[in-house]
């Protein structure tokens, strides 16, 4: 009778099932601290990203030797303070509301408010935050286009301007602020913008990719998952949700070459707004202006603009 051949099984012994487990712990562990760390340095650029802001006034209307002019404030829907100076041009003349960029202030638009003032138009230039704002955190657009939205209810009551005839000039954050609320007000008839994005999303990036020296896909998902958190997950529309309502204003895009991203994501709303459109390309925005005779020609093109645009009668 054959013999059957029998082969022995060799099994793994106890110390080597250990070492395996014990390293796999590691690793997780390991993954782990450093998903955690990875988490902690994202959480610090979102919430640098979101609370940065100018508090330093760098002029104010007594530096322009301004007497025609009065302060202003006026309360959000949140209940927090806004501080506003408002200047007095010819009576019951059309209001312009100038909102500033990001990491800016209302003294850096002084200047160009002085310019339309002496022009006849009455200006109101204000912050978006501030020690009496309830909002420590700002979403990068929709509650600054809330905001805007309470500054244009507080102007339009008071009677040095016609109520019915408004202006609105933003840059960056105030841009996106002003393309909102002249969708959502019938009162806005003549509209400016300088270097503006079309989703929070979009800003965001960028600021998180300038901090970091350039961009990071492994930061963007982790930085951008904490800014959805910090907004509670809101979702706001594209900024030309409702282009039909700016059919018939009249609309000046300006693109600054200074900051690429920006000036792309500019020509992209342009091209999608409706008519009238001008757009006028500069080598830089508003933040950018340092050389004092392109200062001059960028506060000459916007006041042109509105000369244009905004009819000075009182009606």
């Amino acid at each position: 009778m054959a013999r059957r051949k029998t082969f022995a099984v060799i099994s793994p012994s106890s110390y080597y099932i250990d070492f395996v487990l014990r390293l796999v712990r590691r690793i997780l562990m390991l993954a782990v601290v450093l998903f955690v760390a990875l988490a902690a340095v994202g959480g610090g650029l979102t919430y640098y990203v979101i609370t940065r802001q100018n508090s330093q006034e760098a002029v104010t209307p007594q530096s322009y030797l301004l007497s025609s002019y009065i302060p202003l404030n006026f309360t959000d829907g949140s209940g927090g303070e806004h501080e506003g100076w408002l200047l007095l041009g010819l009576r019951r003349a059309p209001v312009i509301i100038l909102s500033h960029g990001y990491d800016s202030n209302r003294s850096d638009l002084l200047s160009l408010g002085d310019i339309l003032r002496g022009n006849h138009f009455n200006v109101y230039v204000f912050n978006f935050h501030g020690p009496k704002a309830k909002e420590r955190y700002s979403d990068l657009g929709p509650r600054q286009a809330a905001d805007l939205n309470s500054a244009i209810a507080a102007v339009t009551r008071r009677p040095e301007v016609n109520p019915n005839r408004i202006g609105l000039y933003g840059t960056s954050l105030g841009g996106y602020a002003a393309l909102e609320a002249a969708q959502a007000n019938s009162k806005v008839k003549a509209l400016v913008v300088d270097t503006t994005y079309a989703t929070p999303d979009q800003m965001f990036d960028l600021q998180v990719d300038r901090l970091l020296g350039g961009s990071s896909k492994l930061f963007r998902v982790l930085t951008k998952a904490e800014f959805h958190l910090s907004t509670l997950g809101t979702k706001p529309p594209p900024i030309l949700a409702n282009p039909t309502r700016l059919e018939g204003m009249p609309k000046l895009f300006i693109l600054g070459r200074d900051i690429p991203p920006l000036a792309e994501m500019t020509e992209a709303i342009y091209n999608q707004a409706p008519q009238p459109k001008q757009l006028l390309i500069m080598e830089h925005s508003l933040a950018g202006l340092t050389a004092v005779g392109e200062k001059k020609e960028y506060e000459d093109q916007v006041l042109n603009f509105f000369l244009q645009s905004l009819s000075l009668r009182a009606d």
